[in-house]
């Protein structure tokens, strides 16, 4: 399921959705003499909560310190999964020390993403997770931050892939019907910059790949040499790499 994203310029105290995640530091958590938040946003959440959010504030498993740091996507779509919430709001409430506003936003969205997903396609039961939407809370709108948000979403759904793929047990990944089948379904998403190509057992015999038929001996399926070229548009690349995996399935 794919997350809507959306950055909004509102007032947190009108955001009126099922949740509401904050991501504050160390000196956000400041207070003055009267045991109030310094900080503004933090003020305003703890003045229509009665006070509440600053007494939690003060609980030992709350607190980290200078130095340590923990994601904000995932810990909140964490919490949508256990509110059972389909509509929530981030929103940073200081931006000391940190990115761009495109790169936080950008970071929000992946972490979402991927806090989220559950790997249930071998169980015989399962839910759907309920959240629909993230709202991006005080970091502006504009079409660069739009740009970020939808490149976040695809790294994220690139990491799923090779989540999914790796998990996948050896009778249903295998080198032909499955591995090369994602190749080729890469390749045709963006062809523009892509190609892919498969070579047989008697192609990779006619090339002499030897070392790579040795080992895919082993297996009782046939082997299938798995090529992804990628060719960025323009003048010809200046320097050519290469990433090189056996792609082995069978001993999972």
């Amino acid at each position: 399921m794919k997350l809507a994203f959306a950055t909004k310029e509102i007032d947190v105290t009108k955001w009126k959705e099922d949740l509401l995640a904050v991501g504050v530091t160390e000196k956000d958590l400041r207070k003055d003499q009267n045991s109030k938040f310094e900080n503004p946003i933090l003020k305003k959440l703890d003045s229509c909560l009665g006070g509440v959010l600053a007494e939690v504030s003060t609980k030992e498993d709350f607190t980290r310190k200078s130095g340590q740091s923990t994601g904000l996507g995932e810990p909140a779509a964490a919490a949508a999964k256990t509110a059972q919430a389909s509509d929530i709001a981030i929103v940073l409430a200081s931006s000391e020390g940190l990115s761009a506003n495109s790169c936080k936003a950008s970071a929000i969205a992946s972490g979402a993403v991927l806090g989220i997903y559950e790997d249930n396609r071998y169980k015989s039961e399962s839910k759907k997770p309920a959240l629909k939407s993230v709202d991006i809370l005080g970091l502006r709108t504009g079409p660069e931050l739009e740009k970020k948000l939808k490149y976040a979403q695809d790294v994220a759904s690139g990491i799923i892939l090779g989540k999914e793929l790796t998990n996948s047990p050896a009778n249903v990944l295998t080198p032909g019907s499955k591995l090369a089948e994602e190749a080729s379904n890469i390749a045709s998403l963006y062809s523009d910059v892509l190609s892919a190509k498969t070579l047989n057992e008697e192609q990779c015999k006619d090339l002499k790949i030897g070392s790579y038929l040795a080992v895919a001996a082993a297996s009782a399926n046939p082997p299938y040499f798995i090529q992804l070229t990628y060719k960025p548009p323009g003048e010809p690349a200046k320097l050519k790499l290469a990433l090189v995996g056996k792609g082995l399935t069978f001993d999972r």
